[in-house]
Protein backbone atom coordinates (compact mmCIF):
# COMPACT_ATOMS: atom_id res chain seq x y z
CA UNK A 1 0.00 0.00 0.00
CA UNK A 2 1.55 3.15 -0.93
CA UNK A 3 2.60 5.48 1.70
CA UNK A 4 0.23 8.11 0.98
CA UNK A 5 -2.22 5.99 2.50
CA UNK A 6 -2.00 6.11 6.34
CA UNK A 7 -2.05 8.66 8.66
CA UNK A 8 0.06 9.39 11.31
CA UNK A 9 -1.52 9.32 15.06
CA UNK A 10 0.86 11.27 17.49
CA UNK A 11 1.08 12.94 21.19
CA UNK A 12 4.02 14.29 20.71
CA UNK A 13 6.04 11.37 22.39
CA UNK A 14 4.85 8.45 20.52
CA UNK A 15 2.75 7.72 17.60
CA UNK A 16 1.62 5.14 14.59
CA UNK A 17 0.83 4.83 11.27
CA UNK A 18 -2.48 3.38 10.22
CA UNK A 19 -3.21 2.21 6.96
CA UNK A 20 -6.18 3.16 5.53
CA UNK A 21 -7.31 -0.72 5.01
CA UNK A 22 -7.57 -0.22 9.14
CA UNK A 23 -3.78 -1.38 10.26
CA UNK A 24 -1.64 -0.24 12.45
CA UNK A 25 1.90 -1.43 10.72
CA UNK A 26 4.09 1.09 12.91
CA UNK A 27 4.06 1.83 16.68
CA UNK A 28 6.69 2.29 18.78
CA UNK A 29 5.01 1.93 22.56
CA UNK A 30 7.79 3.22 24.70
CA UNK A 31 8.62 6.63 22.28
CA UNK A 32 9.21 7.58 18.50
CA UNK A 33 12.59 6.40 18.79
CA UNK A 34 12.06 3.20 20.80
CA UNK A 35 11.55 -0.08 19.79
CA UNK A 36 8.97 -1.20 17.99
CA UNK A 37 5.86 -3.41 18.73
CA UNK A 38 4.26 -2.91 15.17
CA UNK A 39 6.67 -3.38 11.86
CA UNK A 40 5.01 -4.72 9.28
CA UNK A 41 5.91 -1.68 7.69
CA UNK A 42 9.27 -2.81 7.16
CA UNK A 43 8.77 -6.87 6.71
CA UNK A 44 5.75 -9.09 6.21
CA UNK A 45 6.67 -10.52 9.88
CA UNK A 46 6.49 -7.78 11.50
CA UNK A 47 4.02 -6.96 14.11
CA UNK A 48 0.27 -5.56 13.03
CA UNK A 49 -2.85 -5.20 14.47
CA UNK A 50 -5.61 -4.51 11.62
CA UNK A 51 -9.36 -3.81 12.67
CA UNK A 52 -11.99 -3.83 10.47
CA UNK A 53 -14.77 -6.02 8.21
CA UNK A 54 -13.56 -9.54 8.12
CA UNK A 55 -12.01 -11.18 5.30
CA UNK A 56 -12.20 -14.76 4.24
CA UNK A 57 -11.04 -17.13 2.08
CA UNK A 58 -7.89 -16.61 -0.29
CA UNK A 59 -5.72 -13.71 -0.49
CA UNK A 60 -8.07 -13.11 -4.07
CA UNK A 61 -11.00 -12.99 -1.86
CA UNK A 62 -9.85 -10.95 0.85
CA UNK A 63 -9.93 -7.83 -1.01
CA UNK A 64 -12.10 -5.19 0.35
CA UNK A 65 -14.15 -2.59 -1.28
CA UNK A 66 -11.96 1.09 -1.63
CA UNK A 67 -11.87 3.06 2.28
CA UNK A 68 -11.76 5.97 3.56
CA UNK A 69 -9.38 7.71 5.54
CA UNK A 70 -9.20 11.45 7.02
CA UNK A 71 -8.06 13.20 10.25
CA UNK A 72 -10.98 14.64 11.79
CA UNK A 73 -11.07 18.83 10.76
CA UNK A 74 -8.35 20.29 12.92
CA UNK A 75 -7.24 17.35 15.06
CA UNK A 76 -4.76 14.21 14.74
CA UNK A 77 -7.53 11.97 15.24
CA UNK A 78 -7.96 9.64 12.48
CA UNK A 79 -10.85 8.21 11.00
CA UNK A 80 -11.02 5.14 8.47
CA UNK A 81 -14.04 3.78 7.03
CA UNK A 82 -14.72 0.35 5.46
CA UNK A 83 -17.15 -1.57 4.12
CA UNK A 84 -17.86 -5.60 3.71
CA UNK A 85 -19.08 -5.65 -0.01
CA UNK A 86 -22.65 -6.58 1.28
CA UNK A 87 -23.99 -3.47 2.49
CA UNK A 88 -21.94 -3.26 5.81
CA UNK A 89 -19.75 -0.38 7.05
CA UNK A 90 -17.81 0.51 10.05
CA UNK A 91 -15.79 3.87 11.13
CA UNK A 92 -12.35 3.08 12.96
CA UNK A 93 -11.79 6.02 15.03
CA UNK A 94 -7.92 5.97 15.91
CA UNK A 95 -6.04 8.26 18.79
CA UNK A 96 -3.39 8.63 21.31
CA UNK A 97 -5.01 10.65 23.62
CA UNK A 98 -4.03 14.44 23.87
CA UNK A 99 -1.03 14.02 26.99
CA UNK A 100 -2.82 15.22 30.14
CA UNK A 101 -4.43 13.81 33.70
CA UNK A 102 -6.92 11.21 34.00
CA UNK A 103 -7.55 9.99 30.45
CA UNK A 104 -5.80 6.80 29.67
CA UNK A 105 -2.24 5.61 30.67
CA UNK A 106 0.68 6.37 28.93
CA UNK A 107 1.22 4.66 26.05
CA UNK A 108 -1.82 3.73 25.18
CA UNK A 109 -4.13 3.60 21.52
CA UNK A 110 -7.44 3.85 21.40
CA UNK A 111 -9.37 2.25 18.68
CA UNK A 112 -13.11 3.08 18.88
CA UNK A 113 -15.43 1.04 16.22
CA UNK A 114 -18.69 1.79 15.27
CA UNK A 115 -21.07 -0.05 12.55
CA UNK A 116 -22.44 3.03 10.33
CA UNK A 117 -24.74 0.02 8.62
CA UNK A 118 -24.89 -3.08 9.88
CA UNK A 119 -24.95 -6.05 10.57
CA UNK A 120 -21.50 -6.23 9.72
CA UNK A 121 -18.90 -8.77 11.40
CA UNK A 122 -15.20 -7.11 12.54
CA UNK A 123 -12.63 -8.75 12.59
CA UNK A 124 -9.86 -7.84 15.36
CA UNK A 125 -6.25 -9.35 13.59
CA UNK A 126 -2.92 -9.79 14.82
CA UNK A 127 0.36 -10.65 13.77
CA UNK A 128 2.37 -10.98 15.91
CA UNK A 129 6.56 -10.13 17.02
CA UNK A 130 8.80 -8.95 19.15
CA UNK A 131 11.00 -5.72 18.67
CA UNK A 132 12.33 -6.23 15.46
CA UNK A 133 12.47 -9.78 16.18
CA UNK A 134 9.87 -12.77 16.52
CA UNK A 135 7.30 -12.63 19.43
CA UNK A 136 8.47 -14.58 22.52
CA UNK A 137 5.61 -15.02 24.29
CA UNK A 138 1.66 -14.73 22.45
CA UNK A 139 -1.16 -15.47 25.11
CA UNK A 140 -4.58 -15.32 24.52
CA UNK A 141 -7.19 -14.18 27.35
CA UNK A 142 -10.66 -13.57 28.01
CA UNK A 143 -11.33 -9.78 26.40
CA UNK A 144 -7.42 -9.93 24.35
CA UNK A 145 -3.90 -11.36 23.30
CA UNK A 146 -0.75 -10.27 24.92
CA UNK A 147 2.28 -10.21 22.49
CA UNK A 148 5.31 -9.95 24.61
CA UNK A 149 5.18 -6.20 26.18
CA UNK A 150 1.85 -5.84 23.87
CA UNK A 151 -1.41 -6.24 25.00
CA UNK A 152 -4.43 -5.46 22.58
CA UNK A 153 -7.81 -5.81 24.64
CA UNK A 154 -11.30 -5.12 24.01
CA UNK A 155 -13.80 -4.72 27.00
CA UNK A 156 -15.70 -6.95 25.71
CA UNK A 157 -15.26 -11.29 25.51
CA UNK A 158 -13.19 -11.74 22.74
CA UNK A 159 -11.52 -14.95 21.85
CA UNK A 160 -7.99 -15.27 19.99
CA UNK A 161 -7.69 -18.38 17.69
CA UNK A 162 -4.57 -18.36 15.49
CA UNK A 163 -4.43 -18.52 11.86
CA UNK A 164 -1.99 -19.80 9.63
CA UNK A 165 1.14 -21.72 9.64
CA UNK A 166 4.31 -20.39 8.44
CA UNK A 167 3.00 -16.29 9.59
CA UNK A 168 0.62 -17.22 12.23
CA UNK A 169 -1.95 -14.46 12.97
CA UNK A 170 -4.74 -14.41 15.50
CA UNK A 171 -8.30 -13.12 15.56
CA UNK A 172 -11.03 -12.22 17.21
CA UNK A 173 -14.53 -11.30 15.78
CA UNK A 174 -17.53 -9.72 16.67
CA UNK A 175 -20.62 -9.15 15.21
CA UNK A 176 -21.97 -5.40 15.47
CA UNK A 177 -25.48 -4.23 14.44
CA UNK A 178 -25.54 -0.72 13.07
CA UNK A 179 -25.13 1.91 15.33
CA UNK A 180 -23.19 -0.66 17.80
CA UNK A 181 -19.95 0.29 19.56
CA UNK A 182 -17.04 -1.00 20.88
CA UNK A 183 -13.15 0.10 21.79
CA UNK A 184 -9.93 -2.16 21.44
CA UNK A 185 -6.77 -0.61 22.95
CA UNK A 186 -2.65 -0.98 22.70
CA UNK A 187 -0.93 -0.69 25.93
CA UNK A 188 2.26 -1.91 27.33
CA UNK A 189 2.61 -4.54 29.42
CA UNK A 190 1.41 -3.98 32.89
CA UNK A 191 -0.26 -0.57 31.76
CA UNK A 192 -3.35 -2.08 30.21
CA UNK A 193 -6.98 -1.14 32.01
CA UNK A 194 -10.36 -1.32 29.88
CA UNK A 195 -12.40 1.59 28.50
CA UNK A 196 -15.50 1.40 28.63
CA UNK A 197 -16.99 3.16 25.03
CA UNK A 198 -18.28 6.02 26.64
CA UNK A 199 -14.74 6.75 28.63
CA UNK A 200 -13.50 6.50 25.08
CA UNK A 201 -15.69 9.19 23.61
CA UNK A 202 -15.36 11.24 26.31
CA UNK A 203 -11.19 10.99 25.60
CA UNK A 204 -11.64 11.23 21.96
CA UNK A 205 -13.79 14.23 22.37
CA UNK A 206 -11.87 16.22 25.10
CA UNK A 207 -8.19 14.94 22.55
CA UNK A 208 -10.17 17.06 19.26
CA UNK A 209 -11.22 20.06 21.77
CA UNK A 210 -7.41 19.92 22.62
CA UNK A 211 -6.01 19.97 19.25
CA UNK A 212 -8.45 22.45 17.72
CA UNK A 213 -7.72 24.66 20.96
CA UNK A 214 -4.13 24.37 20.15
CA UNK A 215 -4.57 25.32 16.37
CA UNK A 216 -6.70 28.25 17.71
CA UNK A 217 -3.32 30.87 17.32
CA UNK A 218 -2.58 29.95 13.90
CA UNK A 219 -2.15 33.33 11.79
CA UNK A 220 -2.47 32.36 8.45
CA UNK A 221 -5.90 32.58 6.38
CA UNK A 222 -5.29 32.06 2.75
CA UNK A 223 -5.59 29.68 -0.12
CA UNK A 224 -3.50 26.60 1.15
CA UNK A 225 -5.60 27.01 4.93
CA UNK A 226 -5.87 23.04 4.86
CA UNK A 227 -2.28 22.47 3.87
CA UNK A 228 -1.12 24.63 6.67
CA UNK A 229 -2.93 23.09 9.61
CA UNK A 230 -2.05 19.32 8.59
CA UNK A 231 1.83 20.43 8.42
CA UNK A 232 1.69 22.67 11.93
CA UNK A 233 -0.19 19.13 13.46
CA UNK A 234 1.54 16.94 12.54
CA UNK A 235 5.04 18.35 13.54
CA UNK A 236 2.95 19.20 16.39
CA UNK A 237 2.49 15.28 17.08
CA UNK A 238 5.76 14.97 16.52
CA UNK A 239 7.07 17.16 18.87
CA UNK A 240 7.83 15.96 22.86
CA UNK A 241 7.24 17.54 25.62
CA UNK A 242 10.73 19.69 25.54
CA UNK A 243 9.78 21.76 22.43
CA UNK A 244 12.04 19.84 19.93
CA UNK A 245 10.52 17.72 17.16
CA UNK A 246 11.90 14.26 15.63
CA UNK A 247 12.86 14.40 11.71
CA UNK A 248 10.65 11.60 11.06
CA UNK A 249 7.99 9.43 12.42
CA UNK A 250 9.88 6.08 11.15
CA UNK A 251 12.79 4.28 10.00
CA UNK A 252 14.42 3.06 6.56
CA UNK A 253 11.54 4.28 4.46
CA UNK A 254 13.67 4.84 1.38
CA UNK A 255 14.19 7.68 -0.73
CA UNK A 256 14.03 5.24 -4.03
CA UNK A 257 12.28 2.21 -4.39
CA UNK A 258 14.96 -0.45 -3.58
CA UNK A 259 17.65 1.91 -3.02
CA UNK A 260 20.09 1.93 -0.30
CA UNK A 261 19.13 5.48 0.87
CA UNK A 262 16.95 5.04 3.78
CA UNK A 263 18.10 6.41 7.38
CA UNK A 264 17.02 6.29 10.98
CA UNK A 265 15.17 9.39 11.17
CA UNK A 266 13.32 9.51 14.60
CA UNK A 267 15.83 11.88 16.28
CA UNK A 268 15.99 15.58 16.67
CA UNK A 269 18.21 17.43 13.66
CA UNK A 270 19.41 20.89 15.24
CA UNK A 271 18.40 22.33 12.31
CA UNK A 272 14.97 21.21 12.08
CA UNK A 273 14.08 22.50 16.15
CA UNK A 274 15.72 25.92 14.57
CA UNK A 275 13.12 26.00 11.80
CA UNK A 276 10.28 25.17 14.26
CA UNK A 277 11.02 28.31 16.60
CA UNK A 278 10.91 30.45 13.54
CA UNK A 279 8.16 28.70 11.91
CA UNK A 280 5.92 28.62 15.20
CA UNK A 281 6.68 32.25 15.91
CA UNK A 282 5.62 32.82 11.84
CA UNK A 283 2.56 31.46 12.41
CA UNK A 284 1.43 32.58 15.91
CA UNK A 285 2.11 29.68 17.94
CA UNK A 286 4.44 31.93 20.37
CA UNK A 287 4.70 29.54 23.46
CA UNK A 288 5.95 26.32 20.88
CA UNK A 289 8.67 28.79 19.22
CA UNK A 290 9.68 29.49 23.26
CA UNK A 291 9.56 25.94 23.50
CA UNK A 292 11.82 25.02 20.56
CA UNK A 293 14.30 28.12 21.73
CA UNK A 294 14.52 27.29 25.00
CA UNK A 295 15.92 23.55 23.99
CA UNK A 296 17.85 25.30 21.31
CA UNK A 297 19.63 27.15 24.74
CA UNK A 298 19.93 23.86 26.50
CA UNK A 299 21.41 21.85 24.16
CA UNK A 300 24.40 24.65 22.62
CA UNK A 301 24.59 25.56 25.88
CA UNK A 302 25.85 22.34 27.27
CA UNK A 303 26.98 20.58 23.93
CA UNK A 304 30.85 20.65 22.84
CA UNK A 305 32.00 21.73 19.20
CA UNK A 306 31.83 21.08 16.56
CA UNK A 307 27.71 21.06 17.63
CA UNK A 308 26.29 17.52 15.94
CA UNK A 309 23.58 17.55 13.20
CA UNK A 310 21.26 15.12 15.64
CA UNK A 311 20.40 14.35 19.10
CA UNK A 312 17.69 12.51 21.08
CA UNK A 313 15.05 14.58 22.94
CA UNK A 314 17.17 15.24 25.52
CA UNK A 315 20.04 16.65 23.43
CA UNK A 316 22.10 13.28 24.06
CA UNK A 317 24.08 11.44 21.41
CA UNK A 318 21.62 8.90 19.17
CA UNK A 319 22.65 5.15 19.51
CA UNK A 320 25.37 4.80 16.95
CA UNK A 321 24.02 2.67 13.55
CA UNK A 322 22.78 -1.10 13.61
CA UNK A 323 21.96 -2.47 10.24
CA UNK A 324 19.01 -5.10 11.12
CA UNK A 325 18.07 -8.00 8.53
CA UNK A 326 15.15 -7.94 7.82
CA UNK A 327 13.03 -7.30 4.32
CA UNK A 328 12.79 -4.02 3.93
CA UNK A 329 9.94 -1.43 2.56
CA UNK A 330 9.40 -3.02 -0.81
CA UNK A 331 12.87 -4.58 -0.51
CA UNK A 332 14.65 -1.94 0.05
CA UNK A 333 17.95 -2.65 1.95
CA UNK A 334 19.29 -1.74 4.77
CA UNK A 335 17.07 -1.13 7.52
CA UNK A 336 18.79 0.26 10.39
CA UNK A 337 18.10 1.74 13.85
CA UNK A 338 20.51 4.76 15.19
CA UNK A 339 22.85 7.22 13.23
CA UNK A 340 26.37 7.04 11.64
CA UNK A 341 28.70 9.44 13.40
CA UNK A 342 27.84 13.19 12.53
CA UNK A 343 29.70 14.33 9.73
CA UNK A 344 30.90 18.04 9.84
CA UNK A 345 27.73 20.46 8.97
CA UNK A 346 29.29 23.84 8.50
CA UNK A 347 25.72 25.17 7.95
CA UNK A 348 24.21 24.05 11.30
CA UNK A 349 25.56 27.27 12.53
CA UNK A 350 23.98 29.68 10.55
CA UNK A 351 20.22 27.69 10.62
CA UNK A 352 20.65 28.15 14.81
CA UNK A 353 20.98 32.01 14.72
CA UNK A 354 18.71 32.43 12.20
CA UNK A 355 16.58 30.98 15.21
CA UNK A 356 18.05 33.69 17.74
CA UNK A 357 15.08 35.46 19.12
CA UNK A 358 12.35 33.93 16.60
CA UNK A 359 9.74 33.82 19.53
CA UNK A 360 9.97 37.58 20.31
CA UNK A 361 9.86 38.53 17.03
CA UNK A 362 6.54 36.72 16.38
CA UNK A 363 4.38 36.88 13.76
CA UNK A 364 4.53 41.00 13.80
CA UNK A 365 8.22 41.40 13.98
CA UNK A 366 8.36 42.91 17.31
CA UNK A 367 11.39 42.57 20.04
CA UNK A 368 11.54 41.09 23.27
CA UNK A 369 13.76 39.02 25.77
CA UNK A 370 14.50 35.70 24.22
CA UNK A 371 15.43 32.12 25.20
CA UNK A 372 18.38 31.99 23.02
CA UNK A 373 19.71 35.15 24.89
CA UNK A 374 21.23 33.13 28.01
CA UNK A 375 22.88 31.02 25.83
CA UNK A 376 25.38 34.07 24.26
CA UNK A 377 28.36 32.74 25.52
CA UNK A 378 27.98 29.12 23.49
CA UNK A 379 26.95 30.90 20.53
CA UNK A 380 30.46 33.28 20.58
CA UNK A 381 32.53 30.28 20.82
CA UNK A 382 30.30 28.88 17.83
CA UNK A 383 31.17 31.85 16.37
CA UNK A 384 34.82 31.49 16.85
CA UNK A 385 34.79 27.25 15.82
CA UNK A 386 32.94 28.64 12.18
CA UNK A 387 35.87 31.55 12.23
CA UNK A 388 38.49 28.54 12.24
CA UNK A 389 36.52 26.13 9.93
CA UNK A 390 35.14 28.29 7.49
CA UNK A 391 37.52 27.24 4.83
CA UNK A 392 37.56 23.55 5.70
CA UNK A 393 35.78 20.82 3.53
CA UNK A 394 31.63 19.66 4.88
CA UNK A 395 29.07 17.33 4.51
CA UNK A 396 26.69 20.06 3.79
CA UNK A 397 23.01 20.24 4.58
CA UNK A 398 22.34 16.60 2.84
CA UNK A 399 24.84 14.92 4.74
CA UNK A 400 26.63 13.57 1.96
CA UNK A 401 28.57 10.69 2.78
CA UNK A 402 30.64 11.17 0.10
CA UNK A 403 34.33 12.87 0.01
CA UNK A 404 33.78 16.29 1.87
CA UNK A 405 33.55 18.74 -0.34
CA UNK A 406 34.25 22.73 -0.19
CA UNK A 407 30.04 23.64 -0.95
CA UNK A 408 29.36 27.10 -1.62
CA UNK A 409 26.18 26.77 -0.29
CA UNK A 410 27.82 25.70 3.15
CA UNK A 411 29.76 28.73 3.09
CA UNK A 412 26.56 31.04 2.78
CA UNK A 413 25.45 29.93 5.84
CA UNK A 414 29.03 30.64 7.51
CA UNK A 415 28.89 33.95 6.30
CA UNK A 416 25.10 34.73 7.84
CA UNK A 417 26.45 33.03 11.64
CA UNK A 418 29.43 35.56 11.22
CA UNK A 419 27.81 38.55 9.93
CA UNK A 420 24.31 37.88 12.27
CA UNK A 421 26.70 37.35 15.52
CA UNK A 422 28.55 40.46 14.49
CA UNK A 423 25.47 42.83 14.26
CA UNK A 424 24.27 41.14 17.64
CA UNK A 425 27.12 41.71 19.45
CA UNK A 426 27.98 45.46 17.94
CA UNK A 427 23.82 45.81 19.25
CA UNK A 428 25.26 45.14 22.83
CA UNK A 429 28.79 47.14 22.46
CA UNK A 430 29.63 48.91 19.85
CA UNK A 431 33.54 48.82 20.47
CA UNK A 432 32.89 44.94 20.92
CA UNK A 433 36.72 43.55 19.56
CA UNK A 434 35.21 39.75 19.35
CA UNK A 435 31.90 41.14 17.31
CA UNK A 436 34.72 43.43 15.10
CA UNK A 437 36.72 39.93 14.54
CA UNK A 438 33.47 38.21 13.14
CA UNK A 439 32.76 40.79 11.09
CA UNK A 440 35.97 40.87 9.79
CA UNK A 441 35.85 37.74 8.85
CA UNK A 442 32.43 37.25 7.14
CA UNK A 443 33.83 40.10 4.72
CA UNK A 444 36.81 36.93 4.17
CA UNK A 445 34.19 34.37 3.52
CA UNK A 446 31.91 37.05 1.46
CA UNK A 447 35.44 37.73 -0.92
CA UNK A 448 35.99 33.47 -1.31
CA UNK A 449 31.70 33.63 -2.11
CA UNK A 450 32.19 36.23 -4.48
CA UNK A 451 35.67 35.13 -6.85
CA UNK A 452 35.61 30.82 -5.83
CA UNK A 453 32.04 30.02 -5.53
CA UNK A 454 30.84 31.69 -9.17
CA UNK A 455 30.09 29.45 -11.89
CA UNK A 456 30.93 29.61 -15.24
CA UNK A 457 27.25 29.91 -16.88
CA UNK A 458 26.04 32.40 -13.89
CA UNK A 459 25.16 32.15 -10.91
CA UNK A 460 26.47 29.87 -8.08
CA UNK A 461 27.88 26.37 -8.21
CA UNK A 462 27.92 23.65 -5.85
CA UNK A 463 31.71 23.16 -5.34
CA UNK A 464 34.34 26.14 -4.35
CA UNK A 465 37.19 23.85 -5.09
CA UNK A 466 39.82 25.48 -7.58
CA UNK A 467 39.08 23.26 -10.88
CA UNK A 468 36.12 21.74 -8.85
CA UNK A 469 32.83 20.75 -10.42
CA UNK A 470 30.37 23.53 -11.74
CA UNK A 471 27.57 21.64 -10.61
CA UNK A 472 24.30 23.20 -9.30
CA UNK A 473 22.65 22.56 -5.56
CA UNK A 474 19.04 23.30 -4.21
CA UNK A 475 20.84 24.31 -1.15
CA UNK A 476 21.90 27.51 -2.61
CA UNK A 477 18.00 28.44 -2.88
CA UNK A 478 18.57 29.99 0.61
CA UNK A 479 20.77 32.68 -0.57
CA UNK A 480 17.55 34.34 -1.65
CA UNK A 481 16.48 34.91 1.69
CA UNK A 482 19.46 34.40 3.71
CA UNK A 483 22.61 35.10 2.01
CA UNK A 484 25.16 38.45 1.85
CA UNK A 485 23.54 39.73 -1.60
CA UNK A 486 20.19 41.71 -1.83
CA UNK A 487 17.27 39.71 -4.27
CA UNK A 488 18.00 42.24 -6.90
CA UNK A 489 21.75 41.49 -7.05
CA UNK A 490 22.22 39.41 -10.56
CA UNK A 491 24.08 36.47 -8.63
CA UNK A 492 20.88 35.75 -6.71
CA UNK A 493 18.03 35.69 -10.03
CA UNK A 494 21.14 33.52 -11.73
CA UNK A 495 21.62 31.25 -8.79
CA UNK A 496 18.02 30.76 -8.88
CA UNK A 497 17.20 30.08 -12.34
CA UNK A 498 20.67 27.70 -12.56
CA UNK A 499 19.46 25.50 -9.90
CA UNK A 500 15.21 25.17 -11.30
CA UNK A 501 16.40 24.60 -14.89
CA UNK A 502 19.16 22.02 -14.01
CA UNK A 503 18.06 20.39 -11.14
CA UNK A 504 14.45 19.77 -12.34
CA UNK A 505 11.63 17.43 -12.08
CA UNK A 506 8.74 19.24 -13.15
CA UNK A 507 7.70 21.08 -10.43
CA UNK A 508 9.89 19.32 -7.96
CA UNK A 509 13.80 19.40 -7.25
CA UNK A 510 16.71 17.09 -7.26
CA UNK A 511 19.22 18.10 -4.52
CA UNK A 512 22.02 17.86 -6.79
CA UNK A 513 22.79 16.56 -9.91
CA UNK A 514 23.03 12.81 -10.22
CA UNK A 515 26.77 12.30 -10.99
CA UNK A 516 27.14 14.10 -7.72
CA UNK A 517 29.29 11.07 -5.19
CA UNK A 518 27.21 11.06 -2.25
CA UNK A 519 28.12 7.95 -1.07
CA UNK A 520 24.88 6.07 -1.41
CA UNK A 521 24.69 3.79 -4.09
CA UNK A 522 21.78 4.13 -6.51
CA UNK A 523 19.65 6.98 -8.16
CA UNK A 524 18.49 9.41 -5.48
CA UNK A 525 14.58 11.15 -6.31
CA UNK A 526 13.07 14.22 -6.19
CA UNK A 527 13.56 16.17 -2.58
CA UNK A 528 10.41 18.01 -1.27
CA UNK A 529 12.31 20.44 1.11
CA UNK A 530 14.34 21.54 -1.90
CA UNK A 531 10.96 21.92 -4.21
CA UNK A 532 9.79 23.89 -1.09
CA UNK A 533 12.93 26.36 -1.12
CA UNK A 534 12.00 27.09 -4.51
CA UNK A 535 8.83 28.44 -3.74
CA UNK A 536 10.67 30.51 -1.19
CA UNK A 537 13.27 31.80 -3.35
CA UNK A 538 10.46 32.68 -6.25
CA UNK A 539 8.69 34.56 -3.56
CA UNK A 540 11.56 36.30 -2.51
CA UNK A 541 12.30 37.15 -6.27
CA UNK A 542 8.78 38.68 -6.58
CA UNK A 543 7.94 35.73 -9.41
CA UNK A 544 4.67 34.82 -7.39
CA UNK A 545 2.72 32.75 -10.22
CA UNK A 546 5.45 29.97 -10.21
CA UNK A 547 5.87 30.35 -6.56
CA UNK A 548 2.19 29.29 -6.15
CA UNK A 549 2.28 26.58 -9.18
CA UNK A 550 5.53 24.86 -7.28
CA UNK A 551 3.87 24.57 -3.52
CA UNK A 552 0.44 23.77 -5.44
CA UNK A 553 2.44 20.96 -6.88
CA UNK A 554 3.99 19.25 -3.83
CA UNK A 555 0.91 19.86 -1.68
CA UNK A 556 -1.18 17.90 -4.34
CA UNK A 557 0.97 15.15 -3.45
CA UNK A 558 -0.45 14.39 -0.35
CA UNK A 559 -2.54 11.55 -0.25
CA UNK A 560 -6.06 11.90 1.73
CA UNK A 561 -4.68 12.51 5.32
CA UNK A 562 -2.81 15.89 3.96
CA UNK A 563 1.02 14.11 5.15
CA UNK A 564 4.26 14.22 3.02
CA UNK A 565 7.30 12.42 2.95
CA UNK A 566 10.88 13.75 2.21
CA UNK A 567 10.80 12.56 -1.61
CA UNK A 568 8.78 11.39 -4.45
CA UNK A 569 9.10 9.17 -7.03
CA UNK A 570 10.38 11.44 -10.38
CA UNK A 571 7.77 9.09 -12.31
CA UNK A 572 4.89 8.27 -10.41
CA UNK A 573 4.77 11.10 -7.75
CA UNK A 574 4.46 8.48 -4.92
CA UNK A 575 5.79 9.34 -1.69
CA UNK A 576 8.94 8.42 -0.39
CA UNK A 577 11.04 8.23 2.41
CA UNK A 578 10.08 8.58 5.73
CA UNK A 579 6.88 9.92 7.15
CA UNK A 580 5.46 12.60 8.17
CA UNK A 581 8.85 14.43 7.73
CA UNK A 582 9.17 17.81 9.61
CA UNK A 583 11.10 19.77 7.76
CA UNK A 584 8.94 19.58 4.81
CA UNK A 585 6.12 20.32 6.85
CA UNK A 586 7.55 23.28 8.44
CA UNK A 587 8.64 24.35 4.75
CA UNK A 588 4.95 24.07 3.60
CA UNK A 589 3.81 26.79 6.52
CA UNK A 590 7.26 28.47 5.71
CA UNK A 591 6.49 28.79 2.18
CA UNK A 592 2.50 29.62 2.30
CA UNK A 593 3.00 32.45 4.67
CA UNK A 594 5.85 33.98 2.05
CA UNK A 595 3.45 33.81 -0.43
CA UNK A 596 0.66 35.57 1.41
CA UNK A 597 2.57 38.61 1.10
CA UNK A 598 2.05 38.94 -2.36
CA UNK A 599 -0.62 39.38 -4.73
CA UNK A 600 -3.33 36.78 -4.61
Amino acid sequence: MPLAKRGWIGDGVRGALVSADGTIDWFCPTGVAGPPACWSLLDPLGGAVRIGPVRNGSRAHRELPPSAQAYRPGTNVLETVLGDGAGGRVSIVDLLPWPGPGLTVPGQILRIVTALAGPVEVEVEVLPAGSFRPARDVSPFETGLVVDDLVVRAGFPLYFEPLGRDAPRWRGTRRLVSGEAIVVTLDRLGEERPVPVELAHRVAADTEGAWRSWLTPIGYDGPYRAAVERSALAVRALTGAAGAPVAAGTTSLPRRTGSERGSDDRWVRIREVAAAAQVWAAAGFAEDAEAAESWLRDVVSNTPLPWPGSLDEDGQPVPELEVLSMAGWRRSQPVVVGRTADIRDLDLYGDVLAAYGASARGPMGGTGATPLSAAWPALAEGADWVSDHWGSPDAGIWESQGPPTLLVASRIQAWYALDRMARLGRATNPLDLQAASWHQEARQVLAWLETDGLATGGGLRRDGTPGGDDEPDAALLRMAWRGPWPTAHPFVAATVDRVLEQLGSGHLLYRHPERIDDGRAGPDSPDLLASLWAVRALTELGRWEEAHERLEAVVGLAGPTGLLAEAADPVSGELLGNLPGTAVHLAVVDAALALAAGPR
